[in-house]
């Protein structure tokens, strides 16, 4: 299940909790109690690799197989 942020409308505190995916956005506040409303942040990028997709790959040579100035 996933973690949603949520924060209060009545104290201004944010808390997390589990929720089902398509759940309903509004939730108790543990502290005093009101409404609390989902908040939406940006989602973190993590980029692992050398390459970006659909970049050509190149061979042993550095060339894809063939050599500037030689016939094949």
């Amino acid at each position: 299940m996933p973690i949603y942020e949520y924060e209060c409308k009545k104290c201004d505190s944010r808390f997390e909790l589990f929720g089902k995916i398509g759940e309903d956005d509004n939730a108790c506040c543990p502290q005093c109690g009101g409404h609390g409303e989902r908040v939406y942040s940006a989602v973190p990028m993590i980029f692992k690799g050398g390459r970006w997709v659909g970049e050509k790959t190149k061979t042993s040579d550095g060339y894809g197989g063939k050599k500037p100035g030689k016939k094949s």
